[in-house]
């Protein structure tokens, strides 16, 4: 398979001195990635020398060599300009739009604003929040958009109707953004951040003293006493008002300590006359900014870690004190339980107050022997880079291969005779096969034998609806090999187009009629979906139906993304048991992203047949025949599920009819503006 070139739009600079995880967070995607993906940033630049403004340039970190285009210069990456960085960057990015928009196949944003300028392109868009995305409203955001929330939510709103998957690195942001975004809630996950333990890790006790040595020559740090370091930037996110506070209770205490502050930002000058106000100016020592791998040494002969945020996402700073055998005291913000538990590896305060946060550095720094070294590194065994991106690359695999599969499927069609399907009539855009049922199950069966990969879709109002409102799903149903008339008004609706006889062509029923048939002509079939409970009752059902009927492979997957792994093991079992048929019941669209997936690399034909598994063991009843044939299913359905099927059906049902009376007012002005014979 060729390489998934990935590009990622945010104003950062990798190989700079920049404050901010988010930096750091690119630069672990860029490294750690998988050979078969490859990467280019269109950022800014801290180096105009060396990354030249508005060019591409090659550029390495670790082995990864990727290309990189700026397209804003910032001198002093601490500093706020009187222009703010994210104007200059959206202003560059339209500048040299025509220069960033080939060579690649799967957007990266890092914030949802230059998504809006990519609106049109049909390429997969893949989204990172690295804040829960209400952190606008919060009185302590450094955020402009916090002046203009409104704003802020439309941009995203917009973006995200886009997008094919998104990631937030807050537990509470991952759910927010499936609660806004529902028909994308399969495809929005929670990813924690990590830290890399390359370099971040505890030295043996002389090499942590001879570090030290350095660091107090070179920032005129006292040798004795206790440091304590803070990574990050000056600014009311941070909130280094509330750290220089309980420093200074903390020393009047009659501490031996001294605060080494790594970073740099707007409240660097408020925050020098605050600790000189204290009287404590003189243990207060600003290191500015910093690269990775002298933040790493410094955090290696420190004594404890200090994080006051007042809001956070999952701070890699704070994992990477971890990663150094630091203990830490923080404040209860974003994901820090996950990594920091009170009393085992340092503090966790839930009260926002200097005495507290005083009291409790002292009493780190008391117990910095017991709560340091393998306590705090056995918190961060979890959070490797290794383990952690796995399933963010498998992600960019699958989004990225995905147009290509799609174009492959078109191909496969076009180039083969026996295979080629009839034209496609377009339903509401969507593309369906007018085909009677006899001839689709011939036609099934016929690639069966033949153990061909196939994909095979039934499809619904509810399907086409969402495949307009979803390029991902359309992408699928496009590509398939056959696209059924499940619906009775999908039926309809190809008959309104001048397939007279064209009636439905439901999963259920033919999932049925093809076990009937594959008896008779010893086809081997598999059932892939549902529970446990249910695959054991149809199991049942369909070997009294039909004696003798070959069910050579019965899988009920966990409800969850598979690792690569899981999903690997999958496909050997279904080749080794020789299936020929596979039912897959999903429920739309899983089961069609799945099927999709999954072509070529299992030698069946797929067949997403949806709620059939429920409707043929007897555990969902389904509608009478003459509702079926009169398009009444859907309201049978209703009146069993009410509370769960009554928007799907207001919203899609009320489109569809919409979309259905458009497309005829088109056809109809066309035939009106054709000339006349």
């Amino acid at each position: 398979m060729s390489d998934i070139r990935i590009r990622i739009f945010y104003p950062a600079d990798p190989l700079g001195v920049v404050p901010g995880g988010i930096d750091t967070f690119l630069r672990g995607i860029i490294k750690w990635a998988p050979g078969d993906l490859s990467f280019s940033l269109v950022g800014m630049t801290t180096d105009v020398q060396s990354r030249p403004l508005g060019r591409w340039t090659r550029c390495r970190i670790g082995a990864r060599d990727f290309d990189m285009h700026p397209v804003c210069a910032v001198a002093d990456a601490g500093a706020r300009g009187r222009v703010p960085l994210s104007v200059k960057y959206m202003a560059g990015l339209n500048r040299d739009r025509l220069a960033l928009a080939t060579d690649f196949d799967v957007f990266d944003f890092h914030r949802v604003e230059p998504a809006l300028m990519w609106s049109q392109d049909q390429r997969p868009k893949n989204h990172f929040f690295h804040q829960d995305p209400d952190f606008v409203r919060l009185s302590a955001s450094d955020n402009l958009w916090r002046h203009m929330p409104s704003v802020y939510d439309r941009i995203e709103r917009s973006a995200m109707q886009e997008a094919t998957s998104a990631w937030c690195v807050r537990d509470s942001g991952t759910k927010t953004l499936r609660l806004r975004y529902p028909k994308l809630a399969e495809r929005i996950r929670f990813v924690p951040t990590w830290v890399d333990v390359e370099n971040f890790h505890p030295v043996a006790h002389d090499e942590r003293l001879a570090l030290r040595e350095q660091l107090a020559r070179e920032h005129a740090v006292p040798l004795t006493g206790e440091w304590i370091v803070t990574v990050g930037r000056l600014d009311t996110q941070k909130d280094p008002v509330l750290m220089a506070e309980s420093f200074a209770r903390l020393v009047n205490a009659g501490r031996d300590a001294h605060w080494l502050i790594v970073g740099d930002g707007v409240l660097r000058a408020a925050l020098q006359r605050l600790v000189a106000d204290a009287g404590v100016g003189a243990r207060v020592h600003f290191l500015g900014l910093q690269a990775p791998s002298r933040i790493a040494r410094i955090l290696q002969c420190a004594d404890l870690y200090a994080l006051s945020s007042a809001y956070e996402g999952m701070p890699m700073a704070l994992l990477e004190a971890l990663g150094s055998g630091l203990p830490v005291v923080s404040t209860d913000v974003g994901e820090v339980r996950r990594v920091l538990q009170d009393g085992v590896n340092g503090r966790l305060l839930a009260v926002r107050d200097a005495d507290s946060f005083s009291q409790a550095l002292g009493q780190a720094l008391d117990h910095r022997r017991a709560w340091g070294g393998s306590a705090a590194q056995a918190a961060i065994a979890g959070y490797q880079p290794q383990h952690v991106l796995t399933p963010v690359f498998e992600n960019y695999r699958e989004i990225g291969s995905l147009p290509a599969k799609v174009r492959a499927l078109r191909q496969t069609r076009q180039a083969s005779a026996e295979g080629r399907a009839e034209p496609r009539t377009r339903v509401v855009g969507i593309p369906v096969n007018a085909l009677s049922r006899a001839v689709v199950i011939e036609r099934l069966l016929g690639w069966a034998k033949a153990a061909e990969s196939r994909v095979a879709c039934f499809v619904n109002v509810h399907s086409v609806v969402q495949a307009t409102l979803d390029q991902r799903h359309r992408w699928v149903l496009e590509g398939a090999d056959l696209l059924a008339p499940d619906g009775a008004p999908v039926a309809w609706t190809l008959r309104a187009k001048g397939h007279a006889d064209q009636d439905r062509v439901d999963g259920p029923t033919t999932m049925w009629r093809l076990c009937e048939v594959a008896q008779t002509r010893g086809v081997p079939i598999g059932l892939y979906g549902s529970s446990t409970a249910t695959l054991e009752q149809l199991c049942l059902r369909l070997r009294e139906a039909f004696p003798g009927i070959d069910l050579a492979y019965v899988h009920s997957p966990p409800f969850r993304d598979l690792t690569a792994e899981e999903d690997q093991a999958v496909c050997d079992a279904v080749v080794r048991s020789g299936v020929r048929l596979l039912f897959v019941g999903l429920g739309c669209p899983k089961q069609e992203f799945w099927m999709a997936a999954h072509r070529g690399r299992i030698p069946a034909v797929m067949l997403g047949v949806g709620a059939a598994f429920e409707f043929h063991a007897g555990v969902v009843s389904r509608a009478p025949q003459w509702m079926r044939d009169h398009g009444f299913e859907w309201l049978h359905r209703l009146s069993s599920q009410p509370g769960r099927l009554w928007r799907r059906y207001a919203y899609t049902n009320s489109l569809f009819l919409a979309k259905s009376a458009g497309e005829a007012a088109r056809a109809l002005v066309g035939r009106l503006r054709a000339p006349q014979r």
